[in-house]
């Protein structure tokens, strides 16, 4: 079956997204680790995408069973796990871009819902001003490593500053997107960009 030059270009993107998370895996240290609620939030994705044999095949070959929400995994296997499911999200999402959005949402979504990230939600005004203090604070939950900060630019929004972090900045403009949303935010818009390194920061908007 010949293949069409969309579906070429998807698999062309995809491949750079992959090149993208292997060398950000690989200025990871021992040190840098994140929950496994982060792993359990991305394999819940995995696991509505075709037979559900993606998310089998991504616990394989990092080489766990299963994943505890506080225990600390190595980053590295995160990375490992998202770029060996890009391709097949990829065509799910339409591009690889697109997937790490939507991984993004889902798996803040995930985080919102569950142990101490629903308790931060049902405390927090729903407000999406609270995310100045919030959403920081949810990153240092997770990782082991990086900077988050958010800048207010205006009333309505604002700039979420991230230093040291291993994933895309898709990933992120996923993450905001959705976090403002479930604070109360409508018309949501997220625009992201690297600046360097593993530093990116997310501008958003919202109504």
């Amino acid at each position: 079956m010949a293949v069409t030059s969309s579906a070429r270009t998807r698999w062309e993107k995809a491949d750079i997204w992959e090149q993208e998370l292997e060398r950000r895996r690989c200025l990871a240290t021992s040190e840098d680790t994140i929950r496994g609620m982060l792993f359990n939030g991305t394999l819940e994705v995995l696991s509505t995408v075709g037979d559900g044999s993606l998310a089998k095949r991504c616990v394989e070959e990092c080489g766990e069973s299963r994943f505890l929400d506080f225990f600390s995994y190595p980053v590295r296997m995160h990375c490992q796990m998202v770029s060996t499911a890009l391709p097949v999200l990829a065509e799910e999402y339409g591009d690889a871009e697109e997937a790490l959005r939507q991984l993004g949402r889902l798996v803040a979504h995930r985080f919102m819902r569950v142990g101490a990230g629903k308790v931060m939600l049902s405390l927090a005004p729903q407000s999406p001003r609270q995310l100045g203090y919030s959403l920081p604070v949810a990153y240092r939950m997770a990782v082991s490593f990086g900077q988050y900060e958010v800048r207010w630019t205006g009333p309505r929004s604002g700039r979420f500053i991230l230093k040291r972090d291993f994933m895309p900045h898709p990933f992120h403009e996923g993450v905001m997107e959705m976090s403002l949303g479930l604070f109360g935010g409508r018309d949501v818009k997220v625009s992201g960009r690297p600046t360097g390194g593993l530093d990116s920061e997310c501008d958003f908007c919202w109504q």
